[in-house]
């Protein structure tokens, strides 16, 4: 029972204090030169295997005046929940929802962390310090010293760090691990500047200079970072309990001393033990996990040219199990795969409460060894696009102007998703880049929209987005982009949330075609019906276009009313009345390639029409009878065949072989006058010339088709 009280305590506590600055840019380390690193290395400045022994300091100010009534952290004591954040002896079955669990969870219990929780407030005031230019560093030297008078401080002093990535289990004489926690340190002034006067914030060290404990048998370091057999750095600096999500930044500064300084701050909108601002969850990446040694990965190179066929992906968090591309294995340029299914508590329970993470196929993109806070981002799968800012607003969050951004046209290549930091201009001055908060809406008013939390369209999935490749939106190109040969087609998920994936080196022709992009519906200038438009898909093999529509006050039934080999299709039962038609028509189209492989729909959209009843623009649009040559031609094993009838008859349409012979009727009723698409499958028929032939009303015309199979 105290284990489920234990979960429940903490669990509230983390979705009650979620408030962010909207416009944060993760800036951790100071005054830290950064290394490169390559492959599966594990922890630098501590090990990423074995036992780490943490020390948690939740506090306080004793002149702190912030809600001091505040029942999860009550002025002058300890935190509700402070004993519920570790455990203090390990156990492969941790304590759910301690840090000792998420690290289990993790790493497969191959990082041990374990620890010990502690309230105190500090010696002085907070206004002795700024009247006495005090410090962090000085601050925490001064509550460690209060606790070095009964505590041993042997206990966090368990690995000898002998170079980077190059750890002994045995006592060097540097504590590894003190993370401060604070109640507060201004919210109740109105200084603004009081953080930059006590050095107060959110860092990967303790600050100041060393100091012993024990009696001089052990140090302190307040920097961060390694040096020769010499490390700097014995913990982190975490501020403000009412305003931040402490839990996930503990993670992240600890993050800090297994894998490096600002430039291994993963990215935007998705996850990982140092993710950046937009973070959906606070579980680790494929990179993060691959790179520490928790877990191997699938590795499919860039030649040969191959497909993977039925390849299996269960949940990442709960298995470890992803695949990765190798784009670039020189520059670390890579394309990871991961399954989410919500498996894992860390995406479920224990999840941000307003943030999004459907279920399905995530794509990362890795761009080097290190980065400037996005060297690793999530490719979402709504695409990539245009954007353009026509007016800023003020920042709700803090101070100053924020853009408000517009969607464009979608563009697979030169464009950006939802989830980047995209660059601006205002008055034809370049801006730099920022994260979308507001867009506007269609009567062009701006709306709050935070996507790097979520907006359930960044996964891959059935019926959805199913299919990348080079030719996709988002594709697969790599970080200059240029095309790199990979790909996949989602084939389905098990009960389980088990996928199934086809993986292409090379092949992705051998899929169906990617989503089509760039739906529009406008008015056709002739007869002022609906003409869809759309951008044609990049692959060399598509044979046609199937346009649907589906008519709101009908009911929810798609109707196929044509197919076209171009990129646009006038309907010809629907007058274009945006501003005042009786019905709501959504037009929606899939493409068809050479194989009979169809992609999964675009987009909806959506306008007002006005039914033309039984009248069709086919009625007065057609002067002639003629027959079309089929496309695609040669063709395996289908075609499409284009009539037009000028007036109504009996429509006759056979295909002969070369010696005369009929092997097939395609056509044999009479029709109204109009436009006609006839497919004729020959996939039971040899390899040869065909003859078809129309008659119609005294009408005949004959032409020819290359079958090869």
């Amino acid at each position: 029972m105290n284990r489920v009280i234990s979960f429940l305590i903490v669990f509230i506590m983390f979705f009650s204090i979620e408030v962010f600055t909207q416009t944060e840019e993760m800036s951790c380390i100071t005054n830290y030169t950064e290394t490169n690193w390559n492959g599966q290395i594990g922890g630098l400045y501590l090990p990423s295997e074995g036992t780490i022994k943490v020390l948690l300091v939740f506090a306080q100010f004793p002149d702190d005046n912030y809600d001091v009534n505040n029942t999860s952290w009550t002025k002058n004591q300890a935190p509700a929940d402070m004993n519920n954040w570790v455990d203090e002896t390990w156990n492969a079955n941790a304590t759910t929802g301690y840090l000792t669990d998420y690290f289990n969870d993790m790493s497969f219990n191959k990082l041990k962390f374990i620890g010990k929780e502690v309230f105190k407030v500090s010696p002085h005031s907070r206004q002795w310090y700024l009247d006495s230019t005090k410090q962090r560093g000085f601050i925490h030297k001064e509550i460690i010293q209060q606790l070095d008078l009964t505590w041993d401080f042997g206990q966090f002093d368990n690995w000898d760090y002998n170079g980077n990535y190059v750890h002994i289990n045995q006592s060097d004489g540097v504590v590894e691990m003190i993370i401060f926690i604070w109640r507060n340190i201004a919210h109740d002034l109105t200084d603004p500047l009081v953080y930059q006067k006590l050095d107060m914030g959110r860092y990967g060290s303790i600050g100041g200079s060393d100091f012993t404990v024990d009696n001089g048998l052990r140090t302190i370091k307040g920097g961060f970072g390694g040096s020769g057999s010499t490390p700097y750095g014995s913990g982190a600096t975490l501020t403000d309990w009412f305003s931040e999500n402490m839990f996930r930044f503990a993670i992240h500064e600890f993050g800090h001393y297994l894998q490096g300084g600002n430039s291994q701050h993963v990215g935007y909108g998705f996850w990982g033990l140092l993710s950046g601002w937009g973070v959906k969850s606070y579980v680790a990446n494929a990179f993060e996990r691959y790179r520490l040694g928790w877990i191997n990965l699938n590795t499919v190179q860039n030649s040969p040219n191959q497909t993977i066929s039925n390849a299996t992906l269960p949940d990442y968090i709960t298995t470890g199990v992803a695949y990765r591309f190798v784009v670039d294995a020189a520059t670390n340029q890579y394309i990871y795969i991961e399954n989410h299914q919500k498996q894992s508590i860390w995406e479920t329970t224990m999840a941000y409460p307003n943030r999004t993470i459907e279920n399905g196929i995530y794509v990362l993109r890795q761009d080097g060894a290190s980065g400037d806070n996005k060297f690793i981002r999530c490719l979402a799968a709504d695409g990539r696009y245009n954007w353009t800012v026509n007016q800023r607003i003020q920042n709700p969050w803090g101070t100053g102007l924020l853009p408000v951004f517009k969607m464009l046209n979608p563009d697979r290549v030169n464009g950006y998703t939802d989830l980047d930091w995209i660059p601006w201009w205002w008055n034809g001055i370049y801006q730099g880049e920022a994260a979308i908060h507001f867009i506007e809406d269609a009567n062009g008013n701006p709306v709050i929209n935070i996507p790097n939390e979520g907006d359930g369209t960044d996964a891959f999935r059935m019926e959805y987005n199913q299919m990348f490749s080079p030719y996709s939106n988002p594709n697969s190109q790599d970080k200059n982009k240029t095309s790199t040969p990979f790909g996949f087609n989602i084939n389905g998920f098990n009960e389980q949330g088990v996928a199934s994936l086809d993986l292409y080196v090379g092949t992705s022709l051998v899929g169906p075609p990617s989503k089509p992009q760039n739906i529009n519906l406008i008015r056709n200038n002739k007869y002022d019906l609906v003409r869809v438009t759309w951008d044609a898909n990049g692959e060399s093999d598509i044979s046609l276009y199937e346009v649907s529509r589906m008519v709101q006050e009908f009911g929810p039934i798609w109707e196929i009313i044509g197919t076209t080999t171009g990129t646009f299709f006038i309907d010809p039962e629907m007058l274009y009345a945006p501003n005042g038609g009786l019905v709501h028509s959504n037009y929606r189209v899939r493409a068809k390639d050479t194989q009979n492989k169809y992609s999964v729909y675009s987009d909806v959209a959506q306008i007002r029409t006005e039914p033309l009843g039984k009248k069709s623009i086919n009625s007065f649009s057609i002067d002639n009878y003629e027959l079309s040559s089929n496309y695609p031609n040669p063709f395996n094993p289908s075609t499409l065949i284009n009539i037009a009838v000028k007036d109504a008859g009996l429509v006759n349409l056979k295909v002969y072989d070369i010696l005369g012979s009929e092997v097939a009727t395609l056509v044999n009723e009479t029709k109204e006058a109009g436009n006609f698409a006839v497919e004729f499958n020959a996939a039971n028929l040899p390899s040869g010339v065909y003859i078809y032939t129309l008659q119609v009303n005294g009408f005949t015309s004959s032409k020819k088709m290359l079958l090869m199979k």
